[in-house]
């Protein structure tokens, strides 16, 4: 770039500056240093320029914006001969930052929010050795973090699966105890069967009840088949043609039929022993047959051979037939009782007949009614054959019999199943034990379910993670990031020597051969971190140029790289800056640009001695101006803040306090060294007019003890400051007129008084 180039730099309402600031800087050549004490707005302008950072657009925050007002503005340009460009920044608090960038610079910036974002101390074992370090860049820190995330999600996602192996546990023992460990549905129960089941509802006590009922049955179950019934003796065609039709009765003697109806019986068994025999005498009383027992026997003869006789030996053949019917219904009925609760109480194990309900016989004594109330139907029949009698009661006994065939049916159907499923006991049992498995398998996944979900969430987020981790490695194996770890290591090799040893493989910067403590903060200085971040945010500019042409775009903006550093490490840090085109243009032709801030005056210096920087500038009191010196003394613009406030009338800062300390700690080790500390050289006799201003002997004494003036419940106003300010002024123009007129101050007379 050319040397005709004039930057401009104007912001309101960001950090110290609410109101307008202008600078107009008149480069000759594009490396500026400015210099400023703290709490000038350096770190504010350099967080303003780090929103422009390709990565940093957050680097504008609400707390940026002045307490006084709700807007922030920044707008930096330059204009040449040959280009002109504009960066412009505008932030509401509340909302997010407009950034308006045309310059075509590419902007990376160093500061203490980068120190922050890419420089993290790590801690980690190896070979169970302590091991420490420090891993730098944020692209690395982005990855290191992940990882302890995804090592959280592993430790989170371990913790839910020991919750569900202690369940499945829980479970295999409970089946143990059922002595089911044997069976193969048993060594499914796992944890990895568990997860790949849905959840449904839970039948695990069903299962159990079931399991349980099979394995109280008895080990001689009876067999219930053998349930009889046979009512084919009964007619009830017979019986009611019997009861129905009126018989004629034969033409003997009314006496006779009696006495018949009586001994029928006996007489019929006695006739027998006559037939075929040809016997003369008499089977009953031994006397020869005469011709009126001859005509006796004829009689009776002829009554059996009669209607009525056969009507009667019909009925007593009925009644006979009811009489076994009775019995044998009470033989089944106590049968099927007894087979009945053998059914009852051992179906429940089976489970093709656990629903089935026994069908119920018809009540003994219902029965009996009903076979009484015929057989009193047939006695009047007996009675009187030509009677013809009502059929109720047999059909009564039809309806009873209708029903007691088909509950019989039933029943023994029933019956059957139950010793088929008997039969089938020792299949039943092992199903009965398999779906215990696989029931308790279930369970397991019903009472584990919120487990199971919140553990399918993080091994989601586990493989998502993972899958950006191995992306951000791939990418970070690009050529980039060889570069940056090339020139990082030759970096932190050429200021560190052997002392810190760069590890390109994780971007790690562990201590030689030196033993670490349990903490790197104990080793590391502050300076030491502070300039290795340094190395890493110089060597991390390879990942900003995308081609050649990309180098002649950068602009640097450092501020304060230096801060609390260990002096010997200045020089390098001189020297990486002076390197700065060399590093990314070895032909030497690369023009590097760059905005350097810094409140620290021997830096400052040391730039401005071995003209690293071309343009000088001061920033102070919310201006920023030309350096007309070569060089800056601490002591000169801690004298100059003190003029500022008593002679030019500027507002005090947070910072007068400590230059009235400053300058009055140089008077006292110049004045009087071997005053043990300030406050006694305070209290010597030529002290005395600035005793007399109570401001500064505060100072002074809160300063001495480590505090600060800011602590107090009270401050003095501007009014007061400002005269401790005059005070100090005053005794150097008393005692050492020549301090102020190297400086460049002067105090008029009236002040004096």
């Amino acid at each position: 770039m050319g040397t005709n180039l004039t930057w401009n730099i104007a912001f309101k309402g960001f950090g110290l500056f609410k109101d307008q600031l202008n600078a107009e800087l008149k480069l000759s050549a594009s490396k500026v240093a400015v210099y400023a004490g703290n709490g000038q707005g350096k770190t504010c302008i350099s967080r303003l320029f780090r929103a422009a950072d390709q990565d940093c657009t957050t680097a504008v925050s609400d707390t940026m914006i002045n307490r006084a007002g709700s807007t922030g503005e920044f707008e930096f340009s330059f204009s040449g001969k040959d280009a002109s460009g504009k960066l412009h920044i505008s932030k509401t608090r509340g909302d997010d930052p407009t950034i308006e960038n045309d310059t075509g610079y590419l902007f990376h910036v160093f500061n203490t929010d980068y120190v922050r974002d890419n420089l993290q101390s790590q801690h980690y074992s190896i070979n169970s050795d302590a091991f420490s370090g420090y891993i730098v860049g944020r692209e690395n820190i982005d990855v290191s973090d992940k990882r302890k995330r995804l090592e959280e999600l592993e430790k989170k996602g371990k913790q839910k699966r020991n919750a569900i192996d202690d369940a499945v546990a829980q479970a295999q023992s409970e089946l143990k105890n059922y002595k089911l460990s044997r069976l193969n549905e048993y060594k499914t129960l796992t944890t990895e069967n568990v997860l790949k089941l849905e959840n449904r509802t839970n039948r695990y006590d069903a299962a159990l009840a079931k399991f349980n009922a099979l394995k109280n049955l008895p080990d001689d179950i009876p067999t219930l088949a053998g349930l009889v019934f046979d009512d084919k003796a009964l007619s009830l065609d017979v019986l009611k043609e019997i009861l129905k039709t009126s018989y004629t009765r034969e033409s003997f003697a009314e006496d006779f039929a009696d006495s018949m109806r009586r001994k029928r019986t006996f007489v019929e068994k006695g006739l027998t022993f006559l037939e075929g025999t040809g016997a003369d005498d008499c089977p009953f009383c031994g006397r020869k047959f005469d011709d009126s027992a001859l005509q006796l026997i004829h009689m009776y003869e002829e009554y059996l051979k009669g209607q009525e006789a056969k009507t009667i030996s019909a009925i007593d053949g009925q009644i006979n037939a009811l009489r076994g019917f009775l019995n044998d219904y009470k033989s089944l009925c106590s049968d099927y009782w007894a087979k009945a609760t053998t059914f009852d109480s051992l179906k429940s194990a089976f489970n093709d007949i656990a629903k089935i309900s026994l069908e119920k016989l018809p009540e003994y004594s219902e029965v009996e009614n009903a076979v009484t109330a015929v057989n009193d139907a047939l006695g009047k029949k007996k009675e009187n054959i030509s009677l013809a009698l009502s059929l109720d009661s047999v059909e009564t006994l039809r309806v009873l019999l209708e029903s007691m065939r088909e509950h019989v049916s039933l029943i023994k159907e029933a019956f059957s199943q139950f010793d088929i499923a008997a039969n089938n006991l020792k299949k039943e049992m092992t199903d009965a034990k398999n779906e215990l498995c696989i029931e308790r398998k279930y369970k397991v996944r019903n009472e584990c379910d919120k487990i199971i979900l919140e553990r399918t969430e993080l091994l989601a987020q586990y493989k998502s993670l993972n899958a950006e981790i191995k992306e951000a490695e791939s990418k970070g194996r690009r050529p980039k990031r060889q570069a940056v770890a090339n020139m990082l290591a030759s970096l932190v090799h050429s200021v560190f020597g052997a002392r810190y040893i760069f590890n390109p493989d994780d971007f790690t910067i562990s201590l030689g051969d030196v033993e670490l403590g349990n903490d790197v903060e104990d080793i590391m200085s502050d300076g030491e971190k502070f300039v290795l971040a340094f190395c890493h945010y110089v060597a991390s500019t390879w990942n900003l140029l995308e081609n050649d042409d990309d180098a002649k775009k950068l602009f640097f903006v450092i501020d304060d790289p230096i801060s609390s550093l260990d002096y010997h490490y200045v020089y390098s840090v001189v020297q990486i800056i002076r390197d700065l085109n060399m590093l990314f243009d070895k032909s030497g032709n690369l023009r590097v640009r760059f905005l350097l801030l810094t409140h620290n005056s021997a830096f400052f210096n040391m730039l401005a001695r071995n003209k690293i920087v071309q343009d000088l500038y001061t920033l102070h009191g919310a201006e920023i101006s030309k350096c007309n010196k070569h060089y800056i003394t601490p002591y000169s613009e801690h004298l100059q803040d003190l003029y500022d406030v008593a002679i030019e009338g500027s507002n005090p800062t947070h910072t007068t306090g400590n230059s009235i300390r400053q300058v009055i700690e140089t008077l006292w080790r110049f004045d009087n060294p071997a005053e043990p500390d300030l406050l006694h050289y305070l209290n010597a006799e030529e002290c005395r007019d600035l005793r007399d201003c109570e401001f500064v002997y505060t100072v002074c004494n809160d300063q001495s003890h480590g505090a600060s003036i800011f602590d107090r419940d009270q401050l003095p106003d501007d009014e007061a400051i400002r005269r401790a300010c005059l005070a100090v002024l005053n005794h150097l123009q008393d005692r050492y007129p020549g301090q102020l007129v190297a400086s460049g101050l002067r105090l008029v007379a009236s002040q004096n008084e």
